[in-house]
């Protein structure tokens, strides 16, 4: 048998983390929240098509005027960098563009896994748990689809994990150069999700108190006062002022607080995290967190983790996807506190076989649900018709049919070079389409989303077009079905046709 040693064992946690990764990149398909595409790759996306810079030189962001835009455009211009290369190679519809896209991302989150790997080893003095650590990080069944998402919550996390493992490096070495390069890594995590500087905050004081010097977190401040500049000076580049996304993000912060869009109970935040964690099992891996001697050894990680868990629940709007930056976090703690407490003193054993039998159960669990998740490609009908568009050379006009539901829709998948499509919200506006649109006048494809009714849509856009006949059909994603059948009010079907004008067929 293979004795099990540092080398050995990081390289089979990588190769998991590797291959479930791939997984995620072929198969994981569209986005997660509006958020993973709207506010990240749609930008981009629209940049290549119809240009990233208005009159001014300043960055277009949908409908959101320069002076306006609360976030950096660090993201958005690395992601649009990407594209700009690919295109180069001869890819440029974005869906192709979109697997190279996750497979960077993919290959990002290998640093969170690597880093809690060693950070659990050195602070545990054990390979095994550091392969426990290792291997929840590479298969919990979240990790492998959220690492390739567009969300800026799981982007700003490839950074914050190596940003507090450096801090904790620079305090164990004394060694200042460590402690410079984790405050640029913070400033970069906040850079990319303002809201992980909650996370950062907490560092430079940890810092202070491990090492009692002010010059020890100096250096960390350093750091990260570097990567502010660069930040605003990005700003004044691209939205026209100096911190004009800083000054923004506050502006929206106090929006927010007085009159919050998604108000939910202080206590939401514990419930999803005992939950995504797989409860009865979560109240032992959280629990074992809440030791004095894993918070005094992990004092960096843990204040890092705590602040951001405690300013988000106290903060009335509330969205379950912003836990995403400490996840990698609270699994490195939730490992390194089981260890600390199934190695210590024998007690209260009726708690330890109670650990024991609910630990199988979430194991099996999450090898059950892991597929799910991993080749999940979410919002499926949303995505595939307008891919299929991007394939046709023959478009002279596009109708899209969202009566059903209003939502948000990726056209930019269709890689048109001019917006040739109008949208279709009520039914009243059917007949007055062809005078009101002209580009309606001339359409010859018609996308149409509905739960289960498409047939009277079709019927009442061939009244008004004439003859339609259908040459595609996505059918929802199997998690798509769940999640709709879970709560179809709020969680779309996504089945989606595309029908074109009979007399346009070739």
């Amino acid at each position: 048998m293979m004795r099990l040693n540092s080398k050995n064992a990081l390289f089979i946690v990588l190769i998991v983390a590797l291959v479930l990764r791939l997984g995620a990149v072929i198969f994981s398909k569209g986005y997660m929240a509006n958020d993973d595409h709207f506010e990240t790759v749609r930008i981009a996306s629209e940049g290549m098509q119809h240009g990233l810079l208005d009159e001014n030189d300043h960055l277009i962001w949908r409908s959101d005027k320069p002076h306006q835009i609360g976030r950096s455009p660090l993201y958005v211009l690395s992601l649009y960098a990407v594209m700009k290369a690919l295109t180069w190679t001869g890819i440029e519809r974005p869906d192709p563009m979109m697997y190279f896209i996750r497979f960077i991302h993919a290959l990002f989150s290998l640093v969170t896994v690597w880093l809690g790997f060693w950070y659990i080893r050195k602070t545990t003095g054990s390979i095994r748990w550091a392969a426990i650590g290792g291997l929840i990080l590479a298969a919990f069944y979240l990790m492998p689809y959220i690492s390739v998402r567009n969300l800026v919550e799981v982007v700003s996390s490839n950074f914050l994990i190596p940003c507090l493992y450096l801090a904790w490096l620079g305090v164990e070495k004394k060694d200042s150069r460590f402690l410079v390069l984790s405050g640029m890594l913070g400033g970069l995590a906040w850079m990319i999700r303002f809201n992980t500087g909650l996370a950062v905050v907490p560092i430079p004081l940890a810092i202070w108190y491990l090492t009692h010097r002010f010059r020890a977190a100096g250096y960390f401040c350093l750091g990260a006062a570097i990567i502010l500049i660069f930040s605003g000076t990005l700003d004044y580049i691209y939205l026209g002022g100096f911190g004009r996304s800083t000054i923004n993000i506050f502006k929206s912060f106090w929006y927010v607080v007085d009159s919050p869009p998604l108000p939910h109970p202080v206590w939401l935040y514990a419930l999803v995290i005992l939950g995504v964690f797989i409860p009865p099992f979560s109240l032992f891996f959280i629990g074992s967190i809440f030791n004095r001697s894993v918070i005094g050894k992990h004092l960096i990680i843990f204040s890092s983790a705590a602040l951001f868990f405690v300013a988000h629940s106290l903060i009335a709007h509330k969205e379950e996807r912003f836990m995403l930056p400490i996840l990698p976090i609270l699994i490195i703690l939730g490992v390194i506190g089981l260890h600390h407490w199934l190695s210590g003193p024998v007690r209260y054993r009726f708690l330890r076989k109670a650990f024991k039998y609910s630990a199988i159960p979430a194991v099996v669990l999450n090898i059950i649900i892991l597929p799910l998740f991993t080749f999940n490609y979410a919002h499926k009908g949303m995505v595939e018709p307008f891919v299929y568009l991007s394939k046709q050379d023959d478009i002279t006009g596009i109708v899209i049919d969202r009566l059903e539901r209003r939502r948000f829709l990726p056209v930019d998948y269709a890689n048109l070079d001019e917006p040739v499509y109008t949208k279709l919200d009520r039914w009243d506006q059917l007949a007055k389409l062809p005078e009101e649109e002209p580009i309606s006048d001339g359409a010859n494809y018609f996308v149409i989303f509905s739960d289960d009714i498409h047939e009277v849509h079709v019927d009442s856009l061939e009244t008004v077009f004439g003859p339609l006949e259908r040459v595609f059909h996505s059918p929802p994603s199997l998690m798509d079905r769940i999640l709709h059948f879970l709560n179809p009010r709020y969680n779309h079907l996504n089945e989606s046709w595309v029908y074109k004008s009979i007399g346009s067929t070739d």
